[in-house]
């Protein structure tokens, strides 16, 4: 935590993952992104959820048992829900937010959650050693750190139950919540209708990169882990070998619709400067190429997905274009309703 006390976020390219706590300037400036300003003021944080969660709006905590807690908040009506599933370090904030002017983040009418939440039902939340905007750590029980996707998907699993959250769900994950929603629908495929993957994480990354090259970013990993865990010891990890593990090995995604969008923006300069030492000096464009690539990759994976490769934003998309991120949900929720009535998908 810096001398202030507050913890700053900031989005990055590598592994689509997030950037928190204050000190890591050179991460937030990576791909253009702004850092920690303040966030509207969740209400009812100490609050249980016991109150029927299927039409009402709320924002607190939700006891999952085993002494934890977990922030939850949800808004709107109709189905199916969507679950907005944030990135490493970041909390359900982040999909309030968007980049104004000036480059700070700030709470709008035009963000992803209140979009969403004007057709359908939308809920986001915290996992534990997340930050909220502005640095105030998250009121979600702490947990020990590293974690891994399929932990997080236990996590929001047992969530979305004891609050009662109905299904089914479009899943929406933006960085490192990528291979969190696609390991739970792989997982419930049952409860999901639809997936959006914002600059998601993914395996491919390490298959685009040559062993030396992956050696180098493992070693880029610590370096950023490092400076996180000196300034706040329960702050949110992934280890990205385990990662990629347990999306090769997780059961596939069901047949739904699927969006992928990719950042197209990318700043070598504010890379290059987090390289640990020794690192080839070519390193940003060979890992911006394999980015690329992998995003590519990613979307194939799913027949008949659609990717949007031209998005004007760096990694994140959900605060630089809002109504991208909007749009490709109303399109998988529109095409799930769809299904569910039995209605022919236009082409």
């Amino acid at each position: 935590m810096s001398r202030s006390g507050r913890i700053r976020r900031g989005g990055r390219g590598v592994r689509g993952r997030v950037l928190g706590p204050a000190g890591i300037l050179a991460a937030c400036a990576l791909l253009g992104t702004a850092c920690g300003i303040s966030s509207p003021t969740h209400s009812a944080l100490s609050a249980d959820a016991s109150a029927d969660t299927s039409a009402s709006s709320f924002a607190r905590l939700v006891d999952i048992g085993q002494g934890r807690k977990m922030y939850l908040e949800c808004h709107g009506s109709g189905s199916p829900t969507v679950i907005l599933v944030p990135g490493l370090v970041a909390a359900a904030d982040t999909w309030r937010n968007v980049r104004g002017p000036a480059g700070a983040m700030k709470a709008s009418s035009s963000a992803v959650y209140p979009g969403v939440g004007r057709f359908t039902r939308v809920c986001s939340y915290d996992r534990p050693g997340t930050a909220r905007e502005g640095g105030k750590p998250t009121t979600s029980t702490s947990v020990p750190q590293p974690t891994t996707p399929r932990v997080d998907v236990a996590d929001l699993h047992t969530l979305l139950t004891t609050a009662k959250v109905p299904g089914p769900y479009v899943l929406v994950g933006w960085s490192a919540g990528g291979p969190i929603v696609r390991i739970y629908a792989g997982e419930y495929p049952r409860d999901v209708s639809g997936l959006v993957l914002v600059d998601a994480e993914t395996e491919f990354l390490q298959s685009r990169l040559t062993p030396a090259q992956f050696t180098t970013f493992l070693a880029l990993e610590r370096k950023d882990d490092e400076k996180r865990i000196a300034q706040w010891k329960d702050v949110e990890r992934q280890e990205p070998t385990t990662v990629f593990g347990q999306l090769r090995a997780a059961p596939p995604v069901p047949d739904v619709p699927v969006v992928v969008l990719s950042g197209d923006e990318f700043d070598p300069r504010a890379f290059r400067a987090r390289l640990p030492a020794g690192a080839p000096a070519n390193y940003p464009q060979v890992f911006w190429r394999a980015q690329l690539a992998s995003q590519g990759d990613l979307a194939r994976k799913f027949p008949g997905a659609r990717h949007v490769t031209k998005t004007n934003s760096d990694h994140n998309i959900q605060n630089n274009q809002p109504q991208l991120v909007i749009d490709a949900v109303r399109e998988v929720v529109d095409k799930a309703r769809r299904r569910q009535s039995g209605t022919p998908s236009a082409s």
